[in-house]
């Protein structure tokens, strides 16, 4: 009943644990943090100050496929919040003031920055790199090898891909995600196609169908997506309030 922490790992002040969770070897828990019940912490899982970590989820899962030993820890910066039933793998690293809510699953070798959302039932694919306050919400679906620069924003459910062939080339082939470049918004239900690139600002009308590159500060709409207008001065980044620090 009582939570299990191995005598190898560092846990520092006032870190609270519900029943039943498991902390690894080589652990290292910083100051203040909560540990839900029926919680997983494998081996050598690095986790910052003020960090909350909701029931039965688990952090740093070995990858399925392939040497999970080789793989790093998974890293947790400081004040960041993981909600009950999430998966957080071996490899990935999620930045200070992050928000990770329910059922989300984040692969290894992804890197999420600062002041960041992942909403529930998020999926993020291996090898992902996401920038600052980027914000991905319900159930959205973002595939291996894509990049999300600074104040992107994702709505729920959209859907990208990385495999032009639909699993009909011969393998191997060379995988290729989506790139959402600075203030890029995807509406609600969209696809991306592999390859896509989502320009500065560009704008994903939602349900639309992407196989070609959008436009810096352009919007696109319909199956397939093409060029609608220009999105409104008023939402451009460089004339929105400033953000906190």
């Amino acid at each position: 009943m009582n939570p299990f922490v191995h005598p190898q790992a560092r846990l520092g002040r006032n870190v609270r644990i519900g029943l039943f969770s498991y902390i690894g070897s080589g652990v290292i828990v910083g100051d203040d943090v909560e540990i839900g019940s029926h919680v997983i912490i494998h081996d050598r899982t690095w986790i910052g100050d003020r960090v909350r970590i909701g029931d039965h989820t688990i952090v740093g899962k070995a990858p399925m496929r392939g040497k999970g030993e080789n793989t790093p820890p998974a890293r947790i910066g400081n004040n960041v919040q993981i909600g009950s039933g999430s998966i957080l793998y071996r490899g990935c690293v999620v930045g200070e003031d992050c928000f990770i809510a329910d059922l989300a699953t984040v692969r290894e070798h992804v890197v999420i920055g600062r002041k960041c959302v992942v909403g529930r039932g998020v999926a993020l694919e291996n090898h992902i790199h996401i920038g600052d306050r980027v914000k991905l919400e319900t159930n959205a679906y973002i595939t291996a090898y894509s990049r999300l620069e600074d104040d992107a924003f994702v709505a729920p459910c959209v859907v990208t891909s990385n495999d032009p062939f639909a699993a009909r080339a011969p393998r191997p082939i060379a995988f290729k995600g989506v790139h959402v470049k600075r203030g890029g918004r995807i509406g609600a239900g969209a696809v991306l196609l592999p390859g896509v690139t989502v320009h500065e600002e560009g704008f994903v009308a939602a349900g639309s169908v992407v196989t070609r590159d959008v436009p810096v500060k352009t919007i696109v709409k319909g199956v397939p997506a093409k060029p609608y207008r220009t999105v409104p001065e008023d939402q451009w980044l460089s004339n929105l309030p400033p953000r906190s620090p």
